[in-house]
């Protein structure tokens, strides 16, 4: 498998972020020594409540606190703006969706993938999104 550069990233709220996290643990599994050209983010989707503390805590209790992996909070404006550029805002949290959209950033090419794919998937996404396009 040659190198991959992208991004993974994730929504997620209460029930579904230890799912979500286990699966994206399972693309790192898949990835092997390629996981460390993935940069892995995961955004609120309720900022009031998920202080950096909280998700600190959460990193902690999940196993996933590492370089390439960032769990980001921010305060409501911020996030609100950034799940609004993804089309990812649905008050309340609650209800929002829980894609899981990987990149190749610098080629601005982006792709949204159901949660429940299996990771061999995910990465086989991750694979296609970074070959290189005719006439680019």
């Amino acid at each position: 498998m040659r190198a991959i550069d992208g991004v993974a990233l994730s929504i997620c709220f209460n029930d579904a972020c230890p799912l979500i996290t286990r699966k994206l643990e399972e693309v790192r599994e898949v990835l092997g020594d390629n996981a460390d050209g993935i940069t892995f983010i995961s955004l609120t989707s309720d900022p009031l409540r998920d202080t950096p503390a909280v998700l600190k805590a959460y990193t902690l209790k999940q196993g996933v606190d590492e370089p390439h992996w960032f769990f980001l909070p921010g305060d409501k404006v911020q996030m609100d703006l950034v799940l609004g550029r993804i089309d990812q805002i649905v008050p309340p949290p609650e209800q929002h969706s829980t894609p899981l959209i990987v990149a190749d950033v610098a080629n601005k090419r982006w792709s949204e993938i159901r949660p429940d794919v299996p990771a061999a998937a995910i990465v086989q996404r991750l694979q296609l999104l970074t070959m290189p396009v005719a006439g680019r």
